[in-house]
């Protein structure tokens, strides 16, 4: 009896082992941060904001559109249509299980640059990146110029993070985070686009104005 127990151990020992049966297997599914969407959050700062603000380190990025994104900004014609102020979503992030959206970074044209003023300093915090940048609690918003080669013009690009985790952060890490985050995003499709112009920033962008700004 010992015995056939003993085996049966060794057996289920075995299965674990190939099956990755162990307490934590759950949270090895899915990507990590800086594997989703093209790797454009692969910097670990910007790998441990898009963390922050998901409340996860590991996703599905299914229902995300890169290349609808891109071809949309190419075929641009400086004209924005009410279906086209949403943007395309080049990067959707669901948790590895499946279920709800926790992280939205949408791609559009704009005509115009929203800049800061007295109103929307009030509620907002500028950063310098871009050729505006803007965050609140769960939206951030950069606007950068792109001139292109192929095929050649000179558009604005809007790009755009919604937050919709339940994830618990104070304002201002919200915002840095946020902007770390969607800062990277942009200087990956400018990059696939071949955006000359930017001014998109390298590091983490600097708060500039409004609710977090300097005083």
């Amino acid at each position: 009896m010992l015995r056939r127990f003993n085996a049966a151990m060794v057996g289920v020992a075995l299965l674990c082992l190939t099956t990755a049966c162990s307490a934590d297997a759950g949270d090895a599914s899915g990507m990590r941060a800086g594997e989703a969407c093209g790797e454009f959050a692969h910097d670990p700062s910007v790998e441990a904001a898009l963390t922050k603000i998901a409340g996860t380190d590991r996703f599905s990025d299914h229902g995300s559109e890169p290349r609808k994104a891109l071809a949309t900004l190419r075929a641009s014609d400086g004209e924005v249509g009410a279906f086209e102020t949403m943007g395309v979503p080049n990067c959707l992030l669901r948790p590895a299980s499946g279920g709800e959206q926790l992280v939205t970074i949408y791609f559009r044209e704009a005509v115009v640059i929203l800049k800061a003023n007295s109103d929307s300093e009030k509620t907002s915090t500028y950063y310098r990146t871009g050729a505006s940048a803007a965050s609140e609690e769960r939206v951030s918003s950069v606007y950068f110029h792109c001139r292109m080669a192929k095929p050649k013009k000179d558009i604005i690009v809007n790009a755009r993070l919604e937050r919709e985790s339940k994830v618990k952060i104070s304002g201002k890490e919200a915002a840095d985070s946020q902007m770390i985050v969607l800062n990277a995003a942009a200087r990956s499709v400018a990059q696939q686009l071949g955006c000359q112009g930017t001014d998109l920033s390298t590091s983490a962008p600097k708060a500039i104005s409004g609710v977090y700004g300097p005083h």
